[in-house]
């Protein structure tokens, strides 16, 4: 069976967005009655981060990061995640990447997230996560349906 990288992020923003305790609810997709301002939001942050820095990364988003992100109006939980061994991701014929870790954040609107990124709190956890990198990129969407069985 072959997936495509569109399938695995979609599936990753799906697990990350049960993952905050989001029961069985569905965002209506008319825009008639619903702005997507009005959505929560979903932010893709991947990194490259060295083998030798992991531990030092996980225990940075636990204990700085996260804290950090608490403190932020309209947030409403995050995930990290690290990129299977190269032995499962072969077994699994995955899709390659430089990139080793995914942090997804989740705010109630794309307004209340870039309050995140112009907070105190941001200026000093981003340059510690960034700074652990080798390399970084992101993407944001809008969170339209999702799950939890």
């Amino acid at each position: 069976m072959n997936i495509t990288r569109r399938e695995l992020v979609q599936g990753a923003a799906l697990i990350g967005a049960a993952g905050i305790g989001l029961k069985n609810q569905l965002i209506a997709e008319d825009d008639t009655k619903q702005s997507t301002a009005s959505h929560p939001i979903l932010l893709q942050i991947y990194f490259e981060v060295a083998p030798e820095r992991s531990a030092e990364f996980e225990k940075m988003y636990a204990e700085s990061y996260v804290p950090a992100m608490r403190k932020q109006q309209g947030y409403q939980g995050s995930t990290l995640l690290r990129l299977y061994g190269t032995d499962v991701a072969n077994k699994i014929m995955a899709t390659p990447t430089e990139f080793n870790y995914q942090m997804e954040l989740i705010f109630d609107t794309e307004e209340n997230r870039q309050k995140w990124v112009a907070s105190v709190e941001h200026t000093k956890a981003w340059p510690e996560a960034s700074g652990m990198a080798k390399k970084f990129a992101w993407r944001g969407f809008d969170l339209v349906g999702y799950d939890q069985a």
